[in-house]
């Protein structure tokens, strides 16, 4: 048994890498579609069920399984699945507000994502397997970069979930102006990957002893934070240079701090989508500036009310017959009602406000309403709410989102421990990186479901194993 077990444990070492380098990298091809939905069972869905399912017995052969359900982190994790689960129970049988396999789906992605942490706490044992993984990862975040800048530059073929055609698997490819989503099957994925990394690569910069490898965390920081720009992702950028910020804070690196704030001035000084879009946040949505569309006859005033567009201009939007994938690009915007801005950017950055904050955001405070203390279950609120405490609230309600955060807490306090107690340099120094990315994270959650978003949550989860593995350290 004892020999089966260690043969277990190094095959879940290898799949655990092969994991981390599978899941961002393996576009979202479909699988298998599910009825009522455009979100579709993959092949990384069937892979972590498989490798679970080893984990499964390996820590029963080894005797681990007792002390699993001791530890409080674990415990926690259970109880969320469980009050989750009463969730799904109630909003099937109580408030019939979901249909009965979607909502199950949706449940088990969750505990698909979360049990990945004790999963890879578990499996690595020693500070090597730590480097093998991170190695991985490092190589992992450069062929995405690779791959977008190949999406720009070259015609290299997108995989889009963004719309119900898109989710297919239709293979398109970038139109002038639109924004790179490498693998991520979306632009604001790719965006919280590459903040997580940027975090990541910061710390591992200052626990590296090696010139070689600082010069290649130099660069794949260099090329990421490209790539994050291109993807104009304003939320995913802030958080990152948050999580920047923290990590040096943490690390008591003053000086860098204010390489880091001329760093972020070039930045903003450089013309780019970005930064036309951050500018917009600010004037469109806080300053409410902006040149705005007014109806000039009495029937575009009448059609003003009602919210019909009065004014027709092409823009770069095609449709997915034509094999492309395309956002907002031209200068004049396109299907506007009175009182929006006229230029494309700046009424992107208004709707996209808008929508969350008069569509997305009440209809997960109703949905907490109707049921307090469990929601109205999962899928019950539509496909996004753009932001995760709320949809956390309307889904499972007051007692699985303080579930939820309990599991938070917890990991926050031993990632905390770690870094103020640990012996190891290195792992001092990853713990700090690893606390400013869960920081990055929980910002990005307040603008978009990155815990519902397979790819980032899956590594987010695994990230924050990687690091809690490291108490079983010698």
């Amino acid at each position: 048994m004892r020999n089966l077990s260690l043969v277990l444990e190094k095959g879940l070492f290898f799949l655990i890498v092969f994991l981390f380098a599978f899941i961002p990298l393996y576009p979202k091809f479909p699988l298998l579609n599910v009825g009522g939905t455009f979100v579709a069972i993959r092949l990384e869905d069937v892979l972590i069920l498989g490798v679970v399912a080893l984990w499964g017995i390996y820590i029963t052969l080894s005797g681990q399984i007792k002390n699993l359900f001791k530890d409080k982190l674990n415990m926690a994790l259970l109880l969320f699945f469980s009050i989750s689960l009463l969730s799904v129970f109630s909003a099937n049988f109580i408030t019939h507000s979901v249909v009965s396999h979607l909502s199950l789906l949706h449940w088990a992605r969750r505990v698909e994502f979360m049990i990945l942490l004790p999963l890879v706490a578990t499996v690595i044992k020693s500070k090597k397997q730590l480097l093998i993984a991170l190695s991985c990862f490092s190589l992992v975040v450069l062929l995405v970069n690779i791959y977008a800048l190949g999406q720009q530059y070259l015609g290299w073929k997108v995989i889009s979930t963004t719309n119900s055609e898109f989710s297919k698997g239709l293979i398109l490819t970038l139109s002038p102006g639109a924004r790179v989503n490498s693998t991520f099957a979306g632009h604001y994925d790719l965006g919280v990957f590459l903040a997580m990394s940027l975090v990541i690569l910061l710390a591992l910069f200052f626990a590296s002893k090696n010139i070689f490898t600082k010069f290649y965390i130099v660069f794949l920081s260099t090329l990421s934070l490209w790539v994050l720009i291109m993807t104009a992702a304003r939320l995913s950028f802030v958080a990152a240079v948050i999580g920047a910020f923290s990590t040096l804070i943490f690390l008591k690196k003053r000086l860098f701090i204010l390489f880091l704030i001329i760093l972020l001035v070039g930045i903003m000084a450089y013309p780019s989508q970005l930064r036309e879009r951050l500018v917009s946040t600010v004037t469109i949505n806080i300053l409410n500036l902006g040149q705005r569309y007014e109806g000039q006859t009495e029937d575009q005033r009448q059609r003003s009310k009602l919210n019909i567009p009065t004014v027709a201009i092409k823009t770069s939007s095609q449709s997915a017959k034509s094999a492309t994938f395309s956002t907002d690009s031209a200068q004049t915007a396109t299907d506007i009602a009175p009182g929006e801005p006229l230029d494309t950017t700046q009424l992107g950055v208004y709707r996209s406000f808008e929508i969350r904050l008069n569509i997305e955001w009440p209809r997960a405070i109703n949905a907490l309403l109707k049921n307090p203390l469990l929601g109205t279950g999962y899928s019950s609120i539509d496909i996004a709410t753009d932001n995760d405490i709320l949809r956390s609230l309307g889904e499972v309600g007051l007692l699985g989102t303080i579930a939820f955060g309990l599991v938070l807490i917890e990991v926050t306090k031993r990632v905390r421990y770690i870094f103020k107690k640990n012996d190891d340099k290195f792992v001092k120094i990853f713990s700090a990186g690893i606390l400013a990315m869960i920081l990055a994270f929980l910002l990005n959650s307040l603008f978009i479901d990155v815990f519902e978003a397979s790819k980032v949550a899956s590594l987010f989860w695994m990230m924050l194993g990687l690091c809690l593995a490291t108490l079983k350290f010698r």
